[in-house]
């Protein structure tokens, strides 16, 4: 796979929680109940609305040529992101079924791309649009 296709597929990833988030929120499906204490659904639309935004600016990021350092931060930032969310996962009580298994699934899916940001890296492939 290529650093590009790695970067859009960060930010496809990153909008389609944030579109999660934000409509599950919406809708009632995702509140209060589905996570710690301060968490309802006003943050959980804002996280998502951040993510989003997220999401765009990877995607953007994509088109162009895809540098080491963009890799080798976006590894580091997933790497981190994962490591917290399991940590809050373990740590804190109040999560439902459904929030617990969001936030896995996500950690989960950001050890995956920060694997395949660093295996990138690592191959040393031509960073080409």
């Amino acid at each position: 796979m290529s650093p590009n296709a790695i970067v859009r597929a960060d930010g496809v990833f990153e909008i389609g929680l944030g579109l999660l988030l934000v409509i599950g929120a919406a809708a009632g499906s995702l509140d209060g109940g589905d996570f710690p204490t301060p968490v309802g659904p006003a943050v959980i639309v804002v996280v998502g609305v951040a993510l989003l935004a997220i999401g765009a600016v990877l995607l953007r990021l994509a088109a162009g040529a895809v540098q080491p350092q963009l890799l080798r931060s976006l590894a580091i930032a997933n790497s981190a992101t994962a490591g917290a969310a399991v940590l809050w996962c373990i740590a804190a009580d109040g999560f439902s079924s459904a929030g617990s298994a969001i936030v896995l699934a996500t950690a989960g899916a950001l050890l995956v791309l920060a694997a395949a940001q660093l295996s990138s890296l690592r191959a040393g492939r031509t960073l080409r649009p």
